[in-house]
């Protein structure tokens, strides 16, 4: 079930992705996206497969489920290039091959035993670091393909933490919760930026470089937060995660 549950939400969302990149490009209008069926297609793959993620993040380890996600980016960025005739370069290619390599390794440690939520305190301390190394990040990097990049993938990432921590308290958690707000607006925001990010730039640059982050930043998440296993095996899944991110990031500003 975790296999299926994780590679179905990574392929959904590829396919979406370009799907909605697609329509993106085509329109000039909000009512002409709004009936693009590219765009509409994309939007409805990309809804299925996140269901799925969240599935599996409620059932399994947040930072096990966010390596498997990094298949996402990888397959975008293929699409994109076969697709969408957006150019690679052999950065690139090296990064997806790490990305690979990363699903791999992090396929080994499915059977881990799960983590709980440490304290209310530790979860936003780490949202506060994040959004502070995002503001230091967004002032180092100026173009605009990378920001759109890096608040997407933060966005995203910290929403993933958010879930994590409101489906430890079942099905059904307090209708009154500060962290169901923070969620949803994380989440919003991450989802904005992304379509912003795919029409004002490449998709195999911002869907892999957002993907990333996104999975790093739960997955880190998991361990200072939800107090989940930290073998060898999985420091090795983060650092190849990260180096792929890096190696996007200089792709574009070289």
């Amino acid at each position: 079930m975790f296999f299926l549950l994780t590679l179905s939400a990574a392929v959904g969302l590829a396919f979406g992705n370009i799907l909605e990149s697609i329509g993106l490009r085509a329109v000039n209008s909000l009512g002409a996206l709004a009936r693009n069926k590219f765009w509409l297609g994309g939007l409805f793959l990309s809804a299925v497969a996140t269901l799925l993620y969240y599935a599996a993040m409620a059932r399994y380890n947040i930072s096990l489920v966010q390596p498997f996600m990094a298949l996402n980016p990888a397959l975008t960025a293929i699409l994109g290039w076969k697709i969408l005739g957006e150019k690679t370069s052999r950065k690139i290619a090296f990064a997806i091959c790490l990305i690979f390599c990363g699903i791999l390794i992090d396929g080994t440690l499915a059977g881990e035993a799960s983590g709980g939520l440490r304290s209310g305190e530790r979860l936003w301390l780490y949202a506060g670091a994040v959004l502070a190394l995002l503001a230091v990040f967004c002032l180092v990097f100026r173009k605009p393909e990378i920001k759109d990049s890096l608040c997407a993938g933060a966005g995203f990432g910290l929403s993933a933490v958010f879930y994590k921590s409101i489906s430890l308290e079942g099905l059904f958690p307090p209708p009154v919760d500060l962290r169901i707000f923070v969620f949803t607006v994380l989440y919003i925001a991450a989802f904005l930026c992304s379509q912003i990010g795919l029409r004002r730039g490449r998709a195999l640059f911002v869907v892999p470089l957002s993907a990333a982050v996104g999975l790093i930043v739960p997955a880190l998440g998991g361990i200072v937060v939800f107090g989940e296993p930290f073998p060898v095996q999985k420091v090795i899944v983060i650092a190849l995660v990260f180096a792929g991110s890096i190696l996007f990031v200089r792709d574009v500003r070289d």
